[in-house]
């Protein structure tokens, strides 16, 4: 049996990082049971998140700076919410290794009837720089918010987005966030979480009690 001489450093992987596994350390190959001498790279989750309401990727981005903050390579592109001009070329850097990417327009996109084409091209860019991170194999984590109703805006083509999603690497974790989420995502996806928002009156014990 081979032993690592005392005072020299195990080998260090330069893939294999999962930042969604729990008790998985950042940075440390995962180890393919009875297969001495080899490693294998852990699979990505594909999560998706559905809500009735916009706005419910609070908990997802504390994720993704949580997760950067501990070495991992994230990439967040939120696609109809604008309001600070940003747009790819200025994407907001968090945490050393997080990319935060919003359309270059100022508002954000509710209506598809108030849609301009200024809003289609900014919308374009950051699937565009989105499809290139997604691709490029050096992410750990992606986040894509409201993806799915950007494509229903009709402001993507539904097959480039398919393929894309089809093609990434096997290893990157990737979370989509929306209220409308097409069928062929869903069946991509490993966990599909589905919010409900229940009224406030519902939480109140009834006056009535059943007898």
């Amino acid at each position: 049996m081979a032993t690592t001489p005392l005072g020299s450093n195990p080998p260090r992987a330069t893939t294999g990082h999962h930042p969604l596994t729990h008790g998985h350390r950042p940075g440390l190959p995962v180890c393919s049971h009875g297969i001495s001498g080899r490693f294998a790279q852990p699979d990505g989750l594909f999560q998706v998140t559905v809500a009735p309401f916009r706005g419910s990727c609070n908990d997802v981005l504390s994720q993704a700076i949580r997760v950067a903050g501990q070495g991992s390579r994230v990439m967040v592109a939120q696609f109809l919410n604008g309001g600070i001009n940003q747009g790819p070329e200025r994407a907001t850097k968090l945490c050393g290794s997080l990319e935060w990417v919003r359309p270059a327009i100022d508002c954000c996109l509710v209506d598809p009837s108030a849609i301009s084409l200024p809003h289609r091209q900014a919308v374009k860019a950051v699937w565009t720089a989105s499809r290139q991170q997604l691709l490029s194999g050096v992410l750990d984590l992606m986040v894509l918010d409201e993806l799915g109703l950007a494509l229903e805006f009709g402001l993507l083509e539904e097959d480039n987005v398919l393929n894309a999603l089809r093609q990434r690497p096997a290893a990157l974790d990737l979370t989509l966030i929306g209220s409308a989420i097409p069928d062929a995502i869903l069946d991509m996806a490993n966990q599909v979480t589905r919010l409900r928002c229940r009224p406030s009156s519902s939480l109140q014990p009834s006056s009535h009690a059943e007898k």
